[in-house]
């Protein structure tokens, strides 16, 4: 989400922009030679190009090889961020923010204030990568970070530099991607003109090509490019799950963490519409929109500027669309559908959310189930309704593991049920499938709420960041129990790159997920503990809902494949068939 990244942005300003730093021996690439700054016994080297300039006649293709350079390229600065609104949501969240945290009056009027002056270079020609050492000459496991944003917002820079996560003896990358209508635009012309037929999924083909980058040079850099794991957090989760289930990706990663987005609920589809327009529908509009039209749409889109594509770019209809597409060459099927064959990349996994991902997120709009009706629910009648509607049978058993004792209760409920379906459930049913396959899976839940007695955010959305990367969030309230935590995410992130498993000496035991008798690591506020899901009654009860919307969505993609496949289209991976929901 764009908001669940604004502080990413802020304290990289705030944080890193005063170090003390000097400039590394020269490191080899396949591209060149590179220079960055050593600070603190760690080498960064920032803005590296991984692929060629996606503009001109390269935007909306699959990204293409770097030229690469003769003089060692200066990679002391962060590179541009792919393009991005950066007008907009940034106040009103960091108002919300600030206020939940629980921090003072004045802490909190600094901090939104300090975020108002926060700005960062946007390009289309953004396609870098950084990378974080603490040793160059060593063989280490590769921690390979894809950011969250929504698929629209976002960058791989500022604070996921972090030296304290690096000192537990993996090479850090962190990577920029291409956002909203430049990554995620689907065309039937597009298809046409892609050997493979492919469209929509040039935000996750640089995904690829980065993780190609790593393969062929980390290296030197003292990265082992056979110990690679990708992590991410929100749609950086749900790259986590379409990296999974991309026949494209196999083989360039080792071991994979979800945070707060599995790709299990999303259905985008290249010429399918379940729930929405599809990608080509949407392709189509947009050229219309923009007066264009013919057999070269896409050339005359391509021909136009950043800025007058500007208001395309940000249009609710459109944006809506623009996500990893189901197209028969990246994504064969809904991810969810692909765990649930087992054809899911057979590398180990850690998957999990946050108690209240909602407590921000559900304010800013977003209905209280996914793909559902699009209904915020205000008193106990609509509450009644729409569980019913969803739910059918379940809806009563369900109803009674929330807490709603008159109308007012409703909104509070309501901000929960948002995270459950849209995030815990997915991180359960993602291990869940994973493990049914005989794949190492590891379930965690995040309850760590910030240390103030006044805060009202509970353990929301992003907020594990803060312990992944290190605190990092100026003036955040902030105490011995958040260093621990720091702590033992590191350490079980780190082990679990290293080995595919989170368990080493001096961290709490984290047993493997087990599908008949599921269990978790709870994160929680005063303590981290093992134990059996917190949540599992609900999970289960909104099972039916969500198979009933993964069987009408695999349907349609089945059915749009077998039409491309008649149609002689490359891209099509022929009949999906019906997914086993168990």
């Amino acid at each position: 989400m764009r908001r669940s990244t604004f502080f990413i942005a802020l304290a990289g300003v705030l944080l890193l922009g005063g170090c003390s730093q000097e400039l590394t021996a020269p490191v080899a690439t396949r591209s060149g030679a590179v220079q960055g700054v050593a600070a603190d016994g760690f080498e960064m080297f920032r803005g590296i190009p991984y692929a060629a300039a996606p503009i001109g006649d390269g935007r909306w293709r699959a990204p293409q090889p770097h030229a690469g350079w003769a003089d060692t390229l200066d990679a002391t600065e962060f590179g541009a961020q792919c393009w991005q609104p950066t007008e907009s949501g940034n106040s009103d969240f960091l108002e919300r923010l600030a206020e939940g945290s629980g921090m003072g009056g004045f802490k909190s009027w600094l901090l939104t204030t300090l975020g108002g002056l926060v700005t960062a270079e946007t390009s289309e020609d953004c396609l870098f990568l950084n990378v974080l050492t603490p040793d160059r000459t060593a063989k280490l496991p590769v921690m390979f970070w894809i950011h969250g944003g929504g698929h629209q917002f976002g960058s791989g820079g500022g604070p996921y530099e972090s030296p304290s996560l690096a000192a537990e003896g993996v090479v850090l990358v962190s990577i920029n991607y291409r956002l909203g209508l430049y990554g995620f635009l689907a065309h039937p012309q597009l298809a046409a003109e892609d050997p493979n037929g492919s469209t929509g999924n040039y935000g996750t083909l640089d995904q690829i090509a980065a993780l190609q980058w790593v393969r062929d040079n980390i290296a030197a850099f003292g990265g082992d490019p056979d110990l690679v794991t990708i992590f991410g957090e929100s749609a950086g989760g749900h790259s986590v799950g379409q990296l999974m289930a991309s026949p494209v990706a196999r083989g360039l990663f080792h071991r994979a963490i979800a945070q707060s987005g599995t790709g299990f609920y999303q259905f985008q589809s290249v010429d399918a519409d379940h729930e929405r327009w599809s990608g080509f529908d949407a392709g189509r509009e947009l050229a219309r929109r923009a007066g264009v039209d013919g057999d070269n749409e896409i050339g005359a889109l391509r021909a136009l500027s950043t800025d007058a594509l500007a208001e395309l770019a940000t249009d609710p209809e459109l944006s809506a669309t623009f996500h990893p597409q189901i197209d028969g060459y990246v994504l064969p099927a809904p991810t969810a559908a692909i765990f649930a064959r087992g054809q899911q990349a057979s590398v180990p996994l850690v998957v999990g959310s946050n108690a209240d991902e909602g407590s921000l997120l559900y304010y800013f709009g977003l209905p209280a189930i996914d793909g559902g009706a699009a209904v915020q629910p205000q008193n106990i009648d609509e509450w009644d309704a729409l569980l019913a509607a969803e739910f059918g049978d379940a809806a009563a058993g369900l109803d009674g593991e929330y807490v709603i004792d008159a109308d007012a209760d409703v909104p509070k409920a309501a901000e929960q049920l948002m995270g459950d379906t849209w995030f815990g459930r997915h991180a359960f049913y993602m291990a869940d499938a994973h493990a049914l396959t005989q794949h190492p899976a590891y379930l965690y839940f995040y309850e760590r709420r910030p240390a103030a007695e006044a805060q009202t955010l509970g353990a929301s959305h992003a907020l594990e960041l803060a312990h992944v990367f290190g605190g990092f969030l100026p003036f955040w309230p902030w105490d011995a129990r958040d260093d621990a935590l720091q702590a033992q995410m590191q350490g079980h992130w780190a082990q679990f790159a290293a080995t595919g498993d989170p368990n080493r000496d001096g961290l709490p035991a984290w047993e493997a997920f087990d599908a008949l008798a599921p269990s978790e690591m709870n994160y929680g506020h005063e303590q981290t503990r093992a134990g059996p899901v917190t949540r599992l009654a609900r999970y289960r009860a909104m099972r039916s809902q969500f198979h009933r919307r993964l069987r009408a969505a695999d349907y349609s993609a089945s059915t749009s494949a077998a039409s491309r496949s008649s149609r002689g289209n490359a891209s099509s991976a022929g009949s999906l068939g019906r997914v086993n929901t168990r």
